[in-house]
Formats: structure tokens, sequence, C-alpha cells
């Protein structure tokens, strides 16, 4: 160990002479440049290397990162501190920040709306004749966003020497797999793209180049300092990927692939540990069990790196020894961009293909003659990304005359712009119900002209068919114009209990085939995502056939219903839920009048209600729906479609669906949900639970039943849809079992 440290001193010594160049008079600190690692969470561990190097007041030459690395480095060598960087990047949660995963409350009302027809999470597109997905399971604009707002106080394009510490970040270019050290810039962007891991994040366009995480060709980026002139290296490496000796079984091709990234890091990684001088420093936590994402196990990770610094203390002796008989570097300003009286006089778009300029100037208007700051900057650019139309969106401030600048907004469209597809599909059955499914598909197509038309289309196949297409134009500010025809199909099944209403039992004494035509043209206000008020004209033609001609029909009086009418229709919803099917703060309200002017004389009102909260695990709702249809018919001996159901899941789950009709509805429903999982990186989370219920539908002339309902169930929150197992039990004994997947059916 002597030795060690003697040949450790003498190559110090000799480096710092070099350094010096035997001309000046005060000795000079050895050039001292820090490494750091890739490795997701694990690099919190890099703090403890960077608060050793403060606490020996060891000057910090330069500071060479990859990925995660890049990240503590970059920020790090802005000017925070090592206690910010652990409270701000450590409190992320990960879902939400690291791979975007967005708040129902963050989303425009007509994409909440949408949630409720698509619950696949799944959006792809066509592009150049072919099928389109997302660039990365993350677009990565929430770490984007927050990396801007902590680099604030950087001018837009800075030479890294010019940080308080000078820095370099390391990337993979895209096109050719060459390494890329950026050294000038934007500094977020430079961090944003070194950290760009492979079918995670989304690739990074800077000055028209395309880049990937720099640990797949240097996830240590030992050549890096070197190339920089280091006389010392202090290396915090975070050793990821499988224990030595240990290899991930590969049972199925994410596996795989994940596997053969790792080996092209490991690899790369001995090819930079090979060039570790004697007088180096090589820091090495064991963090074999840390996670990519566990980023709130960010305390523990920093001890674990304080653990191995304190394990390689001789090595800082000796570096110590050497620093306090040289002279200390003088200290470095901070820049001070920040302190700079900025204000906004113009908007400019930039990257932007089919979406139109005027778009993204609108949303950003408020800004106009402001004066800027990032957190209010950083509200409406991230409006820009929920709007659905980027994957990657920032901005940068161009100075115009002394205190005014102009404000740009980069944009990036989603890789299968302007063509947004999604899929839906769903099953469920009953014990002695119905056993229904359906697959189907939806078609967006925005910014059709440069005001913003935007063509839809559904199509579903299956127990439950649906073709429609709709045609939306936004106005000015909060209103728009849609209009739309459709066309669905029901089979729905006739109980006895629709002609016998004392009996409770689950016998089928026929099915009905539905068929509806409807075309409708609305006025629509929308208030800041809260509320959301349609006022419009519609016609609907609804007709059901009986699928049997037997002593039924004696009892129905015919085998054919028929409805038609023209009206005027009014809705109004607020949608404040955190969640469509497993809602733990919020509420909800969709209320509707139709009044029919012309054909059948028909009016109907709807009131749909809920509210959600919990306490911790335990998640609490209560919902309320009141419906009403009057209908009067040309004909006397006529016989109007019923038009209200009730049965199934949170529905009267005792009763089957649509096992209780009429024309006028009453229900009463709360849950209890008991969180049993969280459900991992990507929120799929387990519940059990139970739903305590009272209602009926039934028809005029006739008296309300007051009819009860008891559910047992286990779900789960799937990124297919909904997945639910339940049983239920009601008055009278009535009992159902049932399981659902994907998207809910109703009648």
């Amino acid at each position: 160990m002597f030795f060690q440290q003697l040949i450790l001193a003498l190559s110090l010594g000799v480096t710092s002479c070099l350094a010096l160049g035997q001309t000046t008079e005060a000795a000079k600190p050895p050039s001292v440049v820090v490494v750091l690692a890739g490795g997701g969470a694990k690099g919190f561990a890099h703090l403890a290397v960077l608060r050793k190097l403060e606490q020996d007041r060891i000057p910090i030459a330069r500071i060479v990162g990859t990925s995660m690395g890049a990240v503590i480095g970059g920020l790090y060598a802005s000017g925070l501190s090592t206690d910010e960087i652990e409270r701000v990047v450590g409190g992320l949660d990960p879902s939400k920040v690291a791979l975007d995963q967005l708040n129902r409350l963050e989303l425009p009302s007509r994409t909440r709306a949408y949630q409720q027809k698509y619950p696949v999470d799944l959006e792809f597109g066509i592009k150049n004749g072919g099928p389109s997905f997302a660039r990365g399971v993350s677009d990565g604009q929430r770490f984007l966003a927050l990396l801007q707002n902590l680099t604030a106080h950087v001018p837009p394009q800075v030479n890294f020497n010019d940080l308080k510490i000078p820095f370099r970040a390391v990337a993979t270019r895209y096109r050719d797999g060459e390494m890329k050290v950026f050294d000038q810039g934007a500094l977020h962007l430079a961090i944003r793209a070194s950290m760009a891991a492979p079918a995670v994040f989304a690739p990074v366009e800077v000055d028209g180049e395309t880049y990937v995480d720099g640990g797949l060709v240097a996830n240590l980026p030992i050549e890096v300092a070197l190339h920089e002139g280091a006389d010392v290296i202090v290396a915090s490496f975070l050793a990821g990927g499988t224990e030595e000796g240990k290899t991930e079984s590969a049972n199925h091709a994410l596996a795989v692939a994940n596997r053969m990234v790792d080996i092209l890091i490991r690899q790369n990684e001995k090819r930079n540990l090979a060039l570790l001088r004697p007088q180096d420093i090589l820091v090495k936590p064991q963090l074999a069990d840390i996670g990519f994402a566990d980023f709130n196990r960010a305390a523990e990770i920093a001890q674990r790196g304080q653990a191995a610094v304190a394990s390689v203390e001789n090595r800082w002796t000796v570096l110590r020894a050497v620093k306090t008989q040289a002279q200390d570097a003088p200290a470095l300003n901070r820049l001070s961009f920040d302190q700079r009286e900025k204000h906004i006089v113009a908007i400019e778009a930039q990257g932007q293909e089919d979406v139109s300029a005027s778009y993204i100037q609108s949303v950003m208007a408020p800004l106009v003659n402001q004066e800027f700051t990032p957190a209010e900057t950083e509200r409406y650019i991230d409006e820009l990304y929920t709007s659905g139309f980027f994957d990657l969106v920032s901005y940068s401030l161009q100075q115009q005359q002394g205190h005014q600048y102009k404000l740009i907004v980069h944009v990036r469209e989603k890789p299968y712009s302007p063509h947004f597809l999604k899929t839906t599909l769903g099953f469920s059955s009953e014990v002695g119900g119905m056993t229904q499914f359906t697959t189907g598909f939806g078609y967006r197509r925005p910014w059709l002209t440069p005001s913003g038309l935007e063509f839809s289309l559904d199509a579903r196949l299956g127990t439950q068919s649906e073709l429609a297409a709709r045609l939306l134009q936004p106005l000015s500010g909060r209103w728009s114009v849609e209009t739309g025809v459709s066309w669905d199909r029901n089979n729905l099944p006739l109980y006895r209990s629709s002609y016998f209403p004392e009996d409770h039992s689950n016998i089928k004494l026929a099915y009905y085939s539905q068929t509806t035509q409807s075309w409708d043209a609305k006025l629509v206000y929308d208030l800041d995502r809260k509320v959301n008020v349609k006022v419009g004209l519609t016609s609907s033609s609804i007709r059901r056939s009986l699928d049997t001609t037997s002593e039924l029909e004696t009892t129905t009086g015919s085998n054919t219903e028929t409805l038609r009418y023209n009206g005027l229709k009014t809705q109004v919803q607020v949608d404040q839920l955190d969640s469509l099917s497993f809602p733990t703060r919020g509420y909800f309200l969709n209320a509707s009048l139709e009044q029919g002017i012309s054909g059948a004389v028909y009016s109907g009102a709807r009131l749909n209600a809920k509210w959600a909260h919990a306490l911790g695990p335990h998640i609490f709702n209560v919902g309320l729906n009141l419906a009403q249809d009057r209908v009067k018919l040309d004909c006397d001996t006529c016989r109007a479609p019923s038009q209200l159901y009730l049965g199934g899941f949170q529905a009267m789950g005792a009763y089957r669906m649509g096992q209780l009709v009429g024309d006028q509805l009453a229900h009463l429903q709360g849950t209890y949900m008991y969180r049993m999982t969280d459900g991992g990186l990507f929120n799929q989370r387990t519940y059990i639970g139970t739903v305590l219920e009272t209602g009926d539908a039934w028809n005029s002339g006739s008296a309300m039943k007051k009819l009860y309902s008891g559910t047992l169930f286990v779900a789960v929150d799937s990124k297919i849809g909904d997945i639910y197992l339940g049983t239920a039990r009601g008055s009278g004994g009535v009992y159902n079992v049932f399981v659902q997947l994907g998207r809910r059916f109703s009648y």
C-alpha cells in the first residue's frame, strides 16, 4: 500500500510539473477531470464524488458525462448544488417525468372524451406508405422541460467552457454511430441528447443531426477526458447491467434486445477502463440491485456512492496532498443570464410541417409583452405538448434590442403526423347473460386547413358495430363547430323481466337487432379544458327488429319498432377526474337535454355524475345516474323502443346487461377500492373492491322498484384497457358473475 501511494504521489507530482511547464514560480494544481458514467437512477451515486471534491476543495478542471452522468454533471457545471440536484431530480415521479405519462386533467377535453372510445394507449399512423410509431416509450418532453427550467440561467447558446465548470456531454450520432462530444450550444438539448436511451427516450435533433444515448459509444467516457488533457481523472463508474457471472433469461424479444444494448455498453466501458492510469481514481459503488427508474431511492443511492468514495480514501489523501502544495485556481464566475431583464415582444414558431404556425403562436400569445419567466413559459410549452400534435417542444430566446427578446418555439411533430390511428378492443361475458366482443380503430386527420379543420373516422366490428365520420372546425378563442354522421348496430337481449317485472330471472325471450342512424351539427364552447358545452341540431332514426317470429310477437305487438325524429340538443360536461375508470380524485358531470321538433314527439334528459376521493390506498367513488325519455308516435298502437338500460358492472351488477329496461331510470352507486399494487413504472395498478348499488329502469305508468345490488371484484388498470373479474348478488336472490376486458359495453 505504501509503494502504491508513493507511485501515485510521484505520478501526480510529475503531471503537475508538466502542466506547469516548469516556468512559473508557484505550483499549479493538476488538471482534475471528473468522468460520470450513464446508468439511470444509479447516477445519484455521482453526487458523492462531487461532494468529496467540494469537501477537499479540489478544483475541477472539467466534467465529462454520459446519459445520467451528463444530467448530474451538466446541472452541477451550470451552478446547481448537489443538494439541489438530489432534491429536484430525486423527487421526480418517473412515470410522469421520465416516461411522459400524462394525467387526464392535463389533456384537452376532446382528448379525454376520445379516451372513452379508445382506452388502449398505443397510437400510431401512416407515413411514407407504411406504419409509423412513436420514437420511444417516452418522448422525453417532460425531462427536457425540467432541464430547460433548471438551466434557465444559462444563455441559450453558450460555450460550455464558460459554465461555472467547463462541461462535455457525450452522445451517439444516429446517422453513423459516431461519438459526438457537445462542447457548445443549448445546454439542455445536449444533456437530453446524451440520455436518449434507445427505445426508451425518443432521439433528439440538434442542428439537423439526430442523436441517441451516448452510452452506446462511451458510457464511461475516459477517452474524452484524456483528449481534454486530464492530469488526473476521477471516474464514477456505475457498473450497471447484470451481475458478474449472471445473465437474464432470453425468454422474450424485449429481454434479448435489452441484453444486446447492454453488451454494447459493457464492451465500451471495458475499453475505457483500460485507459485509466496509476494517478487516476476509480469510484465503483455497489448498485446491482438498483433499477434504472428507482429515482425514489436517490438518498440511498447517494449514500452507497459515499461508501464507495470512502473505500478509496487513500487515493483522495494523495490528491489532497498534491493540491495543498499547489496554488489554488481562481474561482470562476457563475453566468448571470437569469439576472437580465427580458421582455418578450414576439413569438416565432420553428420546426412545424402540418401544424399551423399561427396555432403555436396563439397558444404562446399570452407571453407577448410580458417579462420572461421560465415557469410561466413552461406552462404554455406544456399546453402545446399535451395538444397531442408534438413529441418534443422547447424554446430559446433571441435578443432583438436591449431587454427586448423574441421567444422562438421549437417543435417536432410526431413521426406519424398528420395521420393518427388508435385501436380499440373489448370483451365482456356474464353467466347466463350476454357475451360481447368488439374490435376497431379510430382515425384522425387534423390540420386539413391552416385554420385547423379536422376529420375523424371511427369503425368497430363485433356484437356492437359502428361507422361514424365527423368534421370539426375551430373558431376564434374557445369556440368551434362540429358535424357528423354515424351508423351503429347493437344486439340487445330481451329478458322475461321486461314484461313480467316481478320476475327477476335471467331468462331471455329473444334478441333485438337495433340499428341507429344519426346526424348532428353543434356549436361547441370549451372553457379552459374544464367545462365543455355543446348546442345544436340532431336527427336520429332508431330501428329494432326481433330475431324471431313466435308467440312473443303477439305480446310485443310487432317484430319491428322504429323511432324517427329531428330535435335540438344541449349538453354540458365537466370532467375533472384524474382517471376514467379508476379515479382517485375529482368529479364528473354530464347533463343533456334533447327536444324533438319534428317527426316523433320526443324529449329526453340525462344526468350522470361521479365524485372520487382517496386516502392513501383507499379509494372511494360515488355515482348518480338519472334519465327520462318521453316518446309519442303517430301510430297509437305502435310501441316506441325503450332507450334506457341498467345491468352490468357498476350499473346494478347483480343484473345482466340490459336486464332492467324502461323509459325512466334512477341509479345510485358507491364503490370502494383498495390499491393492492402501484403497478410499477407503467402504473398498471391492481385493485380489489366492492360496489353497493340501488336503482331501477322502468316504464311510465309503472312504479319504480327499489332494487339492490352488491358486487365484489378484482381489477387491473392495464395498458390494453380495464380488466375486471367480479361476482354480484342482489334483490330477490339474483346473482351475476362477469369478466370484462378493454372497452366497456353499454346499450
